[in-house]
């Protein structure tokens, strides 16, 4: 039994070796004072030179989209249906091919026992592999999904991608492990706004993991039916998945960050090649493919892991958020 789970676990081990180890490198520089300085200062001026954009779009944007913006800077958060974002085939559509996945997270599931795994992430491959489910990947991009984290972050978007989750319950104990620790995401070093998209595929309730944010040592469960939408700044905000009680949860998370998040080797949960990422926008807007392809523009010396090909969940680094 020891020897058939070390020798499962081992790549991953060596593979979040490799991408740590830089990663904490980058860390010690870039908290240097003269260089946090620098860096503060560089987004700052970056930020006035982006305001121009920011009005002329902010001038287009519906009043769904103004009142979304209000509430995630009021708030910290804007819960909906993915129905006032998306037109109802698209919705549909989407939620449809997630669903399609459920068989295949079941079957990586039932290879751990419970002590070792509740919660896997799809496959990137079966996005990848099959275009028909490019648009998992795709509907990160939507348009007014983009001017959202347009407006809030300030700064042109970095799209991080598309992950689907299956969590279990536990029968022997609440799994407490890995993002069901209350935590903030660090792309941006809890420094500046990052926004994160989470869309129910399954009901969620109390008792079967609702995406939870803290705020005043107040907790903030979202329970929700299937296609709830919620948006909120997980780097300003306390959050994390409350463990499931009873039965299961799927969940699609989309991430946005600026184009030049504040620790981009922390960005490491990234699934897809350049050439996969040029694949899947080919045929979507500018403003698309520059949100999706923001990595490709990274000095090396600041994220010498660009492609990191397997699910972020399954191998969960933990230094890679900080916990409350």
């Amino acid at each position: 039994m020891l020897n058939n789970l070390f020798l499962k676990d081992y790549p991953a081990a060596l593979r979040r070796i490799i991408a740590q180890e830089p990663a904490r490198l980058i860390e010690r520089e870039i908290q240097l004072p003269t260089i946090a300085q620098y860096l503060d200062k560089k987004r700052e001026n970056a930020a006035l030179i982006e305001q121009e954009k920011l009005v002329n779009e902010k001038q287009k944007l519906t009043k769904l989209q103004h009142n979304i913006i209000s509430s995630i800077k009021q708030y910290g958060y804007w819960k909906g249906s993915i129905n006032k974002i998306f037109d109802f085939q698209e919705a549909n559509t989407l939620i449809s091919l997630c669903e399609s996945s459920y068989q295949f997270l079941k079957q990586d599931l039932n290879k751990y026992n419970f002590q070792q795994q509740n919660t896997v992430t799809l496959s990137p491959r079966l996005i990848y592999n099959n275009s028909r489910n490019w648009i998992i990947y795709q509907a990160g991009l939507n348009e007014k999904l983009l001017q959202i984290a347009h407006q809030y972050i300030g700064l042109p978007v970095g799209y991080h991608g598309a992950e689907i989750r299956l969590s279990r319950a536990n029968p022997d104990k609440l799994d407490m492990a890995g993002p069901k620790t209350p935590h903030k995401d660090c792309e941006e070093g809890q420094k500046y706004p990052l926004l994160k998209a989470v869309l129910y595929l399954s009901d969620v309730t109390e008792d079967n993991g609702p995406f939870t944010i803290i705020q005043k040592n107040q907790s903030k469960p979202f329970t929700g039916y299937k296609g709830t939408l919620i948006l909120a700044d997980t780097s300003q905000n306390l959050h994390h998945g409350m463990p499931l009680k009873h039965g299961e949860r799927m969940i699609l998370f989309w991430t946005y960050s600026s184009h030049r998040p504040r620790c981009p080797h922390r960005c490491i949960i990234w699934p897809h090649s350049h050439i996969a990422v040029r694949k899947m926008t080919r045929n979507m807007s500018l403003v698309q493919q520059q949100a999706a392809r923001w990595r490709e523009y990274l000095p090396f010396l600041l994220c010498p892991v660009r492609y990191y090909p397997f699910p972020g969940h399954n191998f969960f680094l933990g230094d890679r958020n900080i916990t409350g």
